[in-house]
């Protein structure tokens, strides 16, 4: 019998995969992305009223609501609301390490899956494909606590600067909506003011406060 040691693991690296394969999900998923987020910043709430908010059929919505639960991030509670179930969705945050480390949390998971419903963001993605967004995200974090300006985060992101203004103008009202639910812009401050009217015309919209 060999008495070489058994290979282990960190005592979290299940954890860490089983993260990385959930953000993995949402990302390649938009319209999934989009109903977490929608649960995950109203939870806790209904199938049927994160539906009606973001415009899915019900089989769809369901369909969601079950693979988020799968996935171990949001479950059906024994609460009911007019007669339907409520669920509650959870944070999921990580760290995705290359060249540079990109922590990646819900406030990138709601701007991909506003993709699909945002004229901006799709267009953007459109011309510079979807591993640009991410750089945008964390770009027009740092325009919001005042590090850099639109036409900085332009020469940044190397596009030209009326496309860094629409994308940063797309991606902010997203944020100022997700950041109380994001752990990775936990105690961020926002340096820049981003108007009632711009946060009125986000793709995701709190109902519980």
């Amino acid at each position: 019998m060999s008495n070489a040691p058994i290979p282990t693991s960190p005592p979290d690296a299940g954890h860490t995969a089983h993260r990385f394969f959930v953000i993995q999900e949402l990302l390649g998923t938009p319209d999934l992305a989009r109903f977490y987020t929608d649960l995950l910043i109203n939870s806790p709430t209904t199938v049927t009223a994160a539906r009606d908010r973001q415009g899915f059929s019900k089989s769809t919505a369901y369909k969601y609501a079950n693979t988020l639960a799968e996935l171990g991030i949001a479950e059906e509670l024994d609460e009911y609301e007019a007669g339907s179930a409520l669920w509650r969705a959870e944070p999921v945050s990580g760290d995705w390490t290359d060249e540079v480390t990109l922590e990646l949390g819900p406030a990138i998971i709601a701007v991909y899956g506003a993709t699909g419903v945002d004229d901006d963001l799709e267009l953007f993605v459109d011309r510079h494909g979807k591993a640009a967004l991410a750089p945008a995200v964390m770009a027009t974090i740092s325009y919001l606590q005042g590090e850099t300006t639109r036409r900085g985060v332009a020469d940044d992101l190397g596009v030209p600067a009326v496309e860094a203004i629409a994308v940063t103008q797309a991606i902010e009202r997203i944020i100022v909506v997700v950041k109380a639910d994001d752990p990775t812009l936990a105690g961020m401050t926002l340096d820049v003011d981003v108007h009632e009217r711009a946060i009125e015309q986000a793709p995701y919209q709190r109902t519980n406060v």
